[in-house]
C-alpha cells in the first residue's frame, strides 16, 4: 500500500481536528487529541503545524476553501437566483451532516473572539461573501437601493437562523422558508 500524498496527509489531519471539534469542543483541541483521532503520532502533527494555534489556522483555511469550491462545483451553470440562493442558504444545516460542518464553524467563530488570526480570516471570508451576494443582488435586482446592505442583511439572517437550527429552535425547512421570503421580498 502506498504513502498518502503530502496534501491527503494534511486533509486528514484537518478531519481530525474537525472530527474533535464536533465531538468535544474547540477546547478538546491539541496536539495529542488529534494525533489520536487522525491515528497518527504527535511528531507527525507537529511535522506539518509548529503549534495549535498554526493547526487551528490551516484548518480553518481548509474548511474555508473546501467550503468555497462547494459552493462552485454546486451552482457551476446555475442563474444568478440559484447563485445567491445557495450563497446566502449555505450556513442552514440542512442534513445531519451539515449540522456538524456548521457547528464546527461556529465555534471557530467564538474562538475568533480572542484569536486575532481566525477572526482575520473568518472576517475576509464573510467580507467576500457580502461582495459576492451584492454583485448577485445588484445584477438581479438593479433598482434595489443598496445591495450591499441588503447581501449584509440576508447573510445576518441566514447566520442567525443557522443558530436557531443548530439550538433546535427552528428546523432547517423552517429557517429555509424564512430566509426564502426575506430573500423574495428584496427581489420583488
Amino acid at each position: 500500500m502506498s504513502n498518502p500524498e503530502p496534501d491527503q496527509r494534511r486533509t486528514e489531519i484537518f478531519h481530525a481536528v474537525w472530527r474533535v471539534i464536533a465531538e468535544n469542543g474547540m477546547g478538546a483541541v491539541s496536539m495529542r487529541n488529534v494525533a489520536t483521532a487522525a491515528g497518527v503520532s504527535v511528531g507527525r502533527i507537529q511535522y506539518w503545524f509548529r503549534s495549535k494555534d498554526e493547526l487551528l489556522q490551516a484548518s480553518l483555511e481548509a474548511m474555508l476553501s473546501s467550503a468555497e469550491r462547494l459552493h462552485d462545483d454546486s451552482t457551476r451553470g446555475a442563474d444568478d437566483r440559484a447563485v445567491l440562493w445557495e450563497l446566502v442558504a449555505h450556513p442552514i444545516p440542512r442534513a445531519e451532516t451539515a449540522r456538524a460542518g456548521v457547528s464546527v464553524f461556529h465555534q471557530y467563530v467564538a474562538a475568533g473572539v480572542h484569536h486575532p488570526a481566525l477572526a482575520r480570516l473568518l472576517a475576509e471570508a464573510k467580507d467576500g461573501e457580502e461582495a459576492e451576494a451584492a454583485r448577485l443582488l445588484a445584477g438581479i435586482a438593479p433598482n434595489l437601493p443598496d445591495p450591499r446592505s441588503s447581501a449584509r442583511g440576508l447573510m445576518a439572517t441566514a447566520d442567525g437562523l443557522s443558530m436557531r437550527v443548530l439550538i433546535g429552535g427552528l428546523s432547517a425547512a423552517e429557517a429555509e422558508r424564512t430566509l426564502r421570503e426575506h430573500l423574495d421580498r428584496l427581489l420583488t
